[in-house]
């Protein structure tokens, strides 16, 4: 029998003069690797989702945020090369930056975080749910 891993991550959808602010998976993640998704992460154990996407929009994009409503949720259910079954929950959030310099160099398991014209969203490889609830909230972007 397979490994079974379940996971929350929460993320952040910052929007600026119709661009949308991407963070790309770094090599670390041997099947995601170069995939585009939003700024955020796994949800730490005893975490509420809101604080993770502050934290996690920090370490990886330099930028102070404020978390607005709850915008999406979407979940994934795949099995990864190594054999692990994995399902994946996503909660995305309105976010507002409120400081902070941009850090295009990423953190973790981020390797590059860059603002997109949300017309050019169609072009990057996105995360499959990430992509479908970009979708949903921004139909140009698919």
């Amino acid at each position: 029998m397979n490994e079974q891993l379940q996971r929350l991550a929460s993320y952040g959808l910052a929007c600026r003069d119709g661009n949308i602010l991407m963070a790309r998976i770094g090599p670390s993640s041997k099947d995601d690797h170069g995939k585009w998704m939003l700024p955020g992460g796994k949800v730490e154990h005893g975490e509420h989702p809101r604080a993770t996407v502050i934290r996690e929009f920090k370490e990886e994009t330099g930028y102070d945020i404020t978390v607005g409503p709850l915008l999406d949720f979407d979940a994934e259910h795949r099995l990864l090369t190594n054999g692990t079954d994995l399902h994946a929950v996503f909660a995305l959030y309105e976010v507002e930056i409120t400081g902070g310099t941009l850090t295009p160099t990423g953190h973790g398991s981020v390797d590059t975080c860059t603002w997109h014209p949300t017309p050019t969203l169609t072009t990057l490889p996105i995360l499959p749910p990430i992509r479908e609830m970009l979708g949903r909230l921004l139909p140009e972007s698919r």
